[in-house]
């Protein structure tokens, strides 16, 4: 039976979890990264859109008093469950990514003037400067930031690991090379995107599968379809 190293946050390291479980997979649930609330006051001003990254940017924006009445975008379901949470109505592009919320500007929010962005410290920058590119203005609010962790996990024990960001893959690839002696060839890394398989490359994996999402039906759907 497949054995999966479970690597993301919790939350969503428990829902992958018992996701796998469901599907008939093994899994270890050993996380290298957690959250830590980055202090700091909501702004102050209007924006015609919220985008928010994440839901641990959700969860720490909510806590942070934010309010606003006015469109939220979710980078993905997951995070749009969390806006829902919080008794608001998002929507959300088909593809979990940067790349998604490009294509659904483009079709729903072409005119919009300000765009304020939720997210972790040290994440992707690219919509930002894209949507600057395109004359909006944009601010970020960082409301958190990752801190790596050390865990203790037999990694030779497992046929597969869950990557949620590029974040984390300096640690998935200390444990996994320097202290495992684990063959590049040996384990199958699933990632959400294409740019985090381009990252997991830089580090030396070859068995590298884009499951598009880091939602629990992408990962489960990508280990069947591939028969890891």
């Amino acid at each position: 039976m497949t054995c999966v190293w479970i690597t993301r946050s919790e939350p969503g390291a428990g829902r992958l979890e018992r996701a796998l479980n469901e599907a008939g997979f093994q899994s270890v649930n050993a996380p290298v990264l957690t959250t830590e609330v980055v202090r700091g006051i909501a702004p102050s001003e209007e924006f015609d859109v919220t985008v928010f990254l994440s839901e641990h940017a959700v969860k720490y924006a909510i806590e942070g008093k934010w309010r606003s009445a006015a469109p939220v975008v979710a980078v993905g379901p997951t995070t749009a469950d969390a806006l829902r949470s919080a008794g608001l109505q998002p929507v959300h592009p088909g593809q979990a990514s940067s790349e998604g919320v490009f294509e659904l500007f483009e079709q729903q929010y072409s005119d919009v003037q300000s765009v304020l962005i939720v997210a972790g410290a040290g994440g992707r920058e690219d919509l930002a400067k894209w949507l600057k590119d395109k004359g909006v203005r944009v601010r970020t609010w960082i409301t958190y930031r990752r801190i790596l962790l050390r865990p203790f996990v037999d990694i030779g024990g497992c046929d597969a690991v869950v990557v949620s960001s590029a974040e984390a893959l300096s640690r998935i690839a200390e444990l996994c090379f320097e202290y495992a002696n684990i063959d590049e060839d040996q384990l199958s890394v699933l990632v959400p995107s294409d740019r985090v398989a381009e990252v997991a490359a830089s580090f030396g994996f070859s068995r590298i599968f884009n499951c598009d999402g880091a939602d629990p039906q992408a990962v489960v759907a990508t280990l069947i379809d591939q028969a890891l």
